[in-house]
C-alpha cells in the first residue's frame, strides 16, 4: 500500500483535491452564484494538466489521437456548454481508471523484478574470497552454503544434498545432487555446503537467459495488438470528425430549414460529447497487451518459457504436433514391447523363462529389460550352464530346455521375413522373437488425449528406430502418423513433407537435443524439452519446457489458447459496448447522460483489465 501511494502520490492528490472542489461546487449553489463556477473551474485546471500534456505529447510526438485527447475534448466541451459538474467528473473518472490500470501494470511488471531476483550479486570462491558474480570465470570453484542461491551454471564437485529448483522449473520438489550433478543459476541449496565448478559465466547462465527473454519477449507485437493500436488511432480520429459534424451540422441546418427540430447547439454538442466518450478505445489498448503479458507470466510459473507474445498466437494456431520419440515421449530405459512364439512346443511364459535364463549373465540393456519383465511376472529363472556370449551377435547356454540361443537373426538361424529385436532358438529350432522398445513416459497417452481435445488434429512421431518398433509406439499412443529410420539431418526435410500433406495446418515440433535444432527452427513453433539440454536447442526454440515434463506441452497449448481467447474477448466486448452505446445514443426518446457514458467506459476498462489479468489461467 505504501509503495502504491508513493508511486501515484501526485495523481492521488489531483483526484482527491479536485473531487473535494467539485463537491464544494455542487453543495455551494445556494450560498453564492459565482462560488460553484469558481470551484468547478479550479478543479478542472487541477485535473486537466496531466491529460492535456499527455494528449498533445502523443499528438505531436507519436502522431496519435489517443483516448486522452477524446476525454480532454469531451470534458472541455461539457464545460463550454455549462455542464461543469459532468465536465469535471469525466476527468475524475478517467484519471481513476488510469490510476487503476497503472497500478495493475506496475504489479504485473514486478514479474521482471522477481526474475531478476533469481540472480545473486556475489559469490564465494573456494579460498574464501568474495567476488561479484559477473567476475566468476569458467572452472572457478565456488562454495555455496545452505540456503544460498547458486549464482552461475555449474557442476557439483564437492558435497551432496538437495536443491530447490522451483525458481527455474516451477516445480517445488527437491532435486538430489552429488558429485557430477549439473546445477543451474537460480537453484537454492537446501542442505549442507556444496562446491560448484563454474561451467558458464553469469551472462550465459540459465537465470540470465530467462531474464533476457522476459525483458525482450514483448518487443514484437501480435496481430491483435497491432489491430487494436491501428483501430484506436483511426477510430479516435473518426470520432472527433463525426462528433464535430454532429455538434455543428444539425443546428446550422436548422437555421436554414428546421428539419432537426431546432434543438440548438447545446443539445447536439451534448450528443457529440457522448460520441467522444463512447469512442475511447482505452479498454482495448490496455487489456489486450495485458492479456498476453499475463498469459506468458502464468506459463513461466509452470516452468513454460514462451519467447514472446507473438509465439502465443502461433502456438494457439497449431494443428499438427510432431514429437521426437527418444527422451521426449519415452524414458531412457528399455522394455520388452512384444513377445511372439513360432513353435507349438512353447508358450510366451516359457519363452520368457528361456530368454531370462540365457540373458541372466549379461549386462546388456536388452538383457536387463528381459530380466525385469520376468521378475515382474514372477517367472522363476533357473541357473544355466556353459554360458557363452558372442559380442555383437548373441548369447547361448545349456538349460532345462536344452541349448538356448538368443540374438540377431543370423546368429540364431531365424527365417527371413520376420522383424524383431531378439530372435530365440532352442536345440536348433527357431521358437520365437522379442521386440524391445523404449518405455513410454507414464503420462504420454494422457498428453496425446489432452492435445486432441485442445484441437491438435495430428500427432506425428519422428524416430530413428526401425518401422516396426515405431509402429508399436504409434499404436500405443493412437498417433496419426510416424516417420521411422530418420537420421538427424532427415528431420527438417520430414517436416517439409508433413507440411506438403497438410499445407493449411501449422506445425509444432517438440524435441530435446542438439540433433533437433534444424527441426525446431523449421517448425512454425519449436518446443524444446528441458533447460539442461542443448544450448543450441534452447536458442532455436520458441517455447522451452524448463522442467522437462511432457504434460507441459499440452499446458502450453492450453495457456496459449486461453490467452488469445481472452484478448479476443476483450476486443469483442469493447465493440459490443460501443455499438450498443451508439445505438442508444441515436434513439430520440432515450436520454443518454454524459455521466452514464463515462461510468460505463470506466466499468468496461475495469472488466477488461481484470479479464486480462486472468489470461491463461
Amino acid at each position: 500500500m505504501k509503495s502504491f501511494i508513493k508511486q501515484n502520490l501526485i495523481s492521488l492528490l489531483r483526484i482527491i483535491s479536485s473531487s473535494l472542489l467539485v463537491a464544494g461546487g455542487y453543495y455551494s449553489g445556494g450560498i453564492s452564484q459565482y462560488l460553484p463556477l469558481g470551484l468547478y473551474i479550479l478543479a478542472y485546471i487541477i485535473l486537466c494538466y496531466d491529460v492535456l500534456i499527455g494528449a498533445f505529447k502523443e499528438l505531436f510526438d507519436e502522431k496519435t489521437v489517443s483516448d486522452k485527447m477524446l476525454m480532454l475534448l469531451a470534458s472541455l466541451g461539457a464545460m463550454m456548454i455549462g455542464e461543469f459538474l459532468e465536465g469535471n467528473i469525466i476527468l475524475i473518472l478517467y484519471m481513476v481508471g488510469k490510476l487503476f490500470v497503472s497500478t495493475v501494470n506496475a504489479s504485473v511488471k514486478k514479474s521482471i523484478e522477481i526474475l531478476e531476483g533469481l540472480q545473486t550479486d556475489r559469490v564465494r570462491l573456494k579460498n574464501g574470497t568474495v567476488i561479484p558474480a559477473k567476475d566468476a570465470k569458467v572452472d572457478d570453484v565456488l562454495d555455496v552454503l545452505k540456503g544460498e542461491r547458486i549464482a552461475v551454471d555449474g557442476v557439483v564437485v564437492g558435497g551432496l544434498g538437495t536443491v530447490n529448483t522451483s525458481a527455474i522449473t516451477g516445480v517445488n520438489t527437491p532435486q538430489k545432487i552429488g558429485h557430477g550433478s549439473k546445477v543451474l543459476a537460480g537453484y537454492v541449496n537446501n542442505e549442507a555446503p556444496i562446491s560448484v565448478k563454474v561451467t558458464r559465466p553469469l551472462e550465459c547462465s540459465m537465470s540470465q537467459r530467462i531474464v533476457n527473454i522476459a525483458e525482450t519477449c514483448f518487443d514484437t507485437k501480435t496481430k491483435n495488438e497491432i489491430f487494436v493500436e491501428r483501430f484506436s488511432r483511426i477510430f479516435s480520429l473518426i470520432a472527433i470528425i463525426v462528433s464535430a459534424l454532429v455538434a455543428l451540422a444539425p443546428p446550422i441546418a436548422d437555421m436554414i430549414n428546421p428539419v432537426f427540430g431546432g434543438l440548438g447547439f447545446s443539445f447536439w454538442t451534448y450528443k457529440a460529447l457522448n460520441i467522444l466518450v463512447i469512442a475511447s478505445a482505452g479498454a482495448m489498448v490496455v487489456s489486450v497487451p495485458l492479456a498476453y503479458f499475463c498469459g506468458v507470466k502464468y506459463a513461466s510459473k509452470k516452468g513454460i518459457l514462451i519467447k514472446g507474445s507473438s509465439v502465443v498466437d502461433d502456438l494457439r494456431n497449431i494443428e499438427i504436433m510432431i514429437f521426437d520419440k527418444t527422451s521426449t515421449l519415452t524414458r531412457s530405459e528399455l522394455v520388452v514391447a512384444k513377445i511372439d512364439t513360432y513353435s507349438e512346443s512353447i508358450d510366451k511364459i516359457k519363452l520368457l523363462q528361456a530368454l531370462a535364463i540365457v540373458e541372466s549373465k549379461s549386462e546388456h540393456p536388452i538383457a536387463r529389460a528381459i530380466i525385469g519383465l520376468a521378475e515382474k511376472f514372477n517367472v522363476e529363472i533357473p541357473i544355466g550352464e556353459n554360458y557363452k556370449e558372442t559380442p555383437g551377435s548373441g548369447v547361448e547356454c545349456d538349460s532345462i530346455y536344452g541349448h538356448i540361443m538368443a540374438g540377431i537373426k543370423s546368429f540364431v538361424g531365424a527365417p527371413s521375413g520376420i522383424a524383431a529385436s531378439v530372435y530365440v532358438s532352442i536345440n536348433g529350432e527357431f521358437v520365437g522373437t522379442v521386440d524391445i522398445g523404449d518405455q513410454l513416459k507414464n503420462n504420454s497417452k494422457d498428453v496425446f488425449e489432452k492435445l486432441r481435445k485442445l484441437g491438435i488434429k495430428k500427432k506425428i512421431i519422428f524416430a530413428g528406430d526401425k518401422k516396426y518398433k515405431v509402429d508399436l509406439v504409434v499404436k500405443s499412443l493412437l498417433a496419426e502418423g510416424a516417420y521411422s529410420n530418420l537420421k538427424p539431418a532427415d528431420k527438417a526435410p520430414a517436416i517439409d513433407d508433413v507440411r506438403a500433406n497438410d499445407p493449411n495446418m501449422d506445425v509444432a515440433y517438440c524435441g530435446d537435443g542438439a540433433y533437433d535444432i534444424a527441426a525446431l527452427a523449421k517448425a512454425d513453433v519449436g518446443i524444446a524439452m528441458g533447460a539442461v539440454g542443448s544450448d543450441f536447442a534452447f536458442n532455436a526454440s520458441d517455447v522451452v519446457l524448463l522442467d522437462n515434463h511432457l504434460e507441459n506441452v499440452a499446458a502450453a497449448v492450453r495457456i496459449a489458447k486461453k490467452t488469445r481467447n481472452t484478448a479476443v474477448f476483450n476486443i469483442v466486448l469493447s465493440f459490443i459496448f460501443k455499438l450498443v452505446s451508439l445505438a442508444l445514443l441515436a434513439l430520440p426518446f432515450f436520454e443518454f447522460k454524459l455521466l452514464y457514458a463515462v461510468i460505463a467506459d470506466l466499468a468496461l476498462l475495469i472488466i477488461s483489465t481484470i479479464s486480462g489479468l486472468l489470461a491463461g489461467k
